[in-house]
């Protein structure tokens, strides 16, 4: 890992020179859309912090340190993952720790479908918290710093939250926490507030095309919204064919007697349907013909649709009953649309 390996390097890098060697808060919670580098960002940071030929923020990449800190395996950088079902804690972290070495990126999505026994039941939980605590608690003898990343920290628990709260208001010396996260509105105020809080924003279309070496298409660069992440599951050859049927039934929706069917069990085969509709709801977003109320109604649907599949309802039927209610709806008169902003 290097800096250069971070979209937001040079603010970051910024930010922690002017904060060294003696004012790095005790917790930071780094927030933004998944897929922008906070990830990445914090293991830069880590690494800076715990090399100990490091010249300000910028480590010396060559000794041992680094080289631990590279293949996330030093002892003083403790992760956190949300796992669930009957995964322990120890293989969570080693999976985690293989899974972000070979993507930096990686989504919770993604993460989730490594750990396909915890799907819906992904925490940090109270248990992983006391641990903690316990681990914190005992005697660092070469008084180098102890970094903890919460990875993902919109899934800690409340009552993980709430045995967290005295910790990180006083913790031991030079123990740094770090809370990464896209829900930050989901963490208690009472913890958000013992943190010094940074926004990680959408990356711009050249940042994308500076990570992917090559120019972006136009529904490329709508559809990923700024998130590498997004960006690379798009360009999968697998992915293509389902944002292919996406399109063919948002299309049939639109068109007088079209024929839904044959998207609608192309889509039923995709492996992450629920992401696949949040997609459409930015189509709908962009589409250039619907009005406003028309884009809001259709917007709607398929993010609650996409939360019912999560939430393990039958997809096939959810697609049917959408299907059936946005065609109704879009048929109707523009003028009764436009009433409905009323």
């Amino acid at each position: 890992m290097r800096w250069a390996d971070v979209p937001y390097a040079t603010q970051v890098k910024a930010r922690l020179d002017s904060m060294l060697p003696d004012r790095i808060p005790q917790a930071f919670l780094w927030k933004g859309p998944e897929g922008v580098g906070k990830t990445a960002a914090a293991w830069m940071v880590s690494k800076a912090l715990l090399c100990p030929h490091a010249e300000g923020g910028e480590p010396c990449h060559a000794c041992s340190t680094c080289q631990r800190v590279d293949r996330l395996e030093h002892p003083n950088l403790l992760i956190l993952p949300p796992v669930g079902g009957k995964v322990p804690l120890e293989e969570g972290v080693q999976r985690l720790r293989a899974a972000l070495v070979e993507n930096p990126f990686l989504s919770l999505s993604e993460w989730e479908m490594l750990l396909p026994d915890a799907k819906g039941n992904l925490s940090i939980g109270v248990d992983m918290a006391r641990r903690l605590q316990e681990s914190l608690s005992l005697t660092n003898p070469d008084g180098s710093w102890r970094i903890v990343w919460f990875w993902h920290a919109e899934t800690l628990t409340r009552q993980a939250a709430n045995a967290l709260l005295k910790l990180v208001e006083e913790p031991s010396e030079r123990v740094l926490f770090i809370f990464l996260t896209h829900q930050a509105e989901m963490l208690p105020i009472t913890l958000r507030s013992r943190c010094q809080v940074w926004y990680f924003p959408p990356l711009s279309k050249e940042k994308l095309e500076g990570l992917i070496g090559s120019k972006l298409s136009a529904s490329q660069w709508s559809l990923s919204e700024g998130s590498y992440s997004r960006l690379r599951r798009l360009r999968e050859a697998s992915m293509e064919k389902y944002i292919q049927a996406l399109q063919s039934w948002l299309r049939s929706l639109l068109e007088e007697g079209g024929d839904s069917a044959p998207a609608i069990e192309e889509l039923l085969r995709a492996p992450q349907l629920s992401e696949i509709l949040v997609m459409g709801a930015i189509l709908i977003r962009e589409h250039p013909r619907l009005t406003p109320a028309q884009k809001a109604v259709g917007m709607d649907t398929l993010l609650r649709v996409a939360e019912e599949i999560e939430a393990n309802i039958q997809p096939a039927l959810l697609l049917w009953e959408a299907t059936l209610f946005l065609r109704a709806q879009w048929a109707r008169p523009s003028f009764l649309w436009e009433w409905l902003l009323v």
